[in-house]
């Protein structure tokens, strides 16, 4: 009994004789035990019946936007974005990004900005919503205003500033300004902002996931050219996603039959229509506990990481483009 009120014996209640319950690398991150103490009993056991259910990633995709029916590849692309990756920082100093950078891109309702909408009402404190037309540099990053009581200059954190350690929800992606585009390289990739104007020469964080969201540019997904032909996207943008998911309207009798009764049993019996495995408030709490873990992978699995990525470069090779492939 005295194990489980300690925080190591809860953490290790929880997940087991898991490794990994270490701290992020900037310190003040919560570490497992702390977020395990914050739990109430009913609330660990929960989770610890969570890990040990079977089919746990299938179900957990299925808990994921279930008013929003298929498209379970592009759930597991949000799952594993709210999930997240580790951070690392290397000898140098040098930090690398474990966060995730999603892009949905698809023919129009298609339930793209549906999935934004969602993954914002999920985290609705770490996360900010923005439409791309919208949108400027200043905006997206920080600008520097000058202080109406003062007179002194002063730096207004813009929506990626704000999105720290959460989600950027950008909607409408490729009807931004590529100048504005430019702008956010840095924060993307590097995931900090670098302001020298009007004296002040600062360098902030932004270490945000970017959710977008783009319509193809005839208006329609052409399958007959590559992805690169059909979004209005620039190569640098391109490269600094992770993952991309084309999704198309296709006129299927099945599916479209399926589609309209999901959307009439919502509309007319929410509850005994949308019954997922698992609730909203059942996966923010799996989740933050699970952002708090620190996994390392085993040697089978650096080997067929390091296989499928030479596989995927000697794809590459016979192709017309080339894919930054991380």
């Amino acid at each position: 009994a005295r194990a489980r009120t300690s925080p190591e014996g809860v953490a290790a209640f929880i997940y087991g004789n898991g490794t990994g319950t270490g701290a992020a690398a900037d310190g003040p991150e919560q570490t497992a035990q702390e977020i395990a103490m914050e739990f109430t009993e009913e609330e660990r056991e929960e989770i610890r019946r969570m890990k040990s259910s079977p089919q746990l990633y299938n179900q957990m995709v299925a808990s994921i936007c279930p008013r929003t029916f298929g498209h379970n590849e592009v759930k597991r692309g949000l799952l594993l974005m709210l999930l997240g990756g580790v951070h690392k920082t290397t000898s140098e100093g040098i930090r690398l990004r474990g966060d995730v950078n999603v892009c949905i891109v698809g023919d129009p309702s298609t339930a793209k900005s549906q999935f934004l909408k969602y993954v914002h009402s999920f985290l609705p404190s770490r996360s900010v919503y923005t439409s791309g037309k919208a949108s400027s540099a200043a905006g997206l990053t920080a600008a520097v205003t000058r202080d109406q009581d003062t007179g002194e200059f002063c730096i207004e954190a813009g929506a990626l500033m704000l999105a720290d350690n959460g989600i950027c929800c950008i909607d409408e992606f490729d009807k931004m300004d590529p100048n504005d585009q430019v702008a956010i390289h840095e924060a993307m990739e590097q995931q900090t902002i670098s302001i020298t104007k009007a004296g002040i020469q600062a360098t902030l964080n932004a270490r945000a996931s970017v959710l977008a969201a783009a319509n193809p540019i005839y208006g329609r997904y052409d399958r007959s050219k590559t992805l690169k032909a059909n979004v209005a996207l620039s190569a640098p943008i391109l490269s600094r996603f992770d993952l991309f998911f084309v999704v198309l309207d296709e006129c299927d009798e099945l599916a479209d039959y399926n589609v309209a009764k999901h959307i009439l049993d919502v509309h007319r019996c929410e509850e005994e229509a949308i019954n997922p495995p698992f609730s909203m408030e059942a996966m923010q709490r799996y989740i933050r506990f699970a952002r708090s873990l620190n996994p390392r992978i085993t040697p089978e699995s650096q080997r067929v990481l390091v296989d499928c990525y030479r596989k995927l470069r000697q794809g590459d090779t016979m192709g017309r483009s080339r894919t930054a492939y991380r």
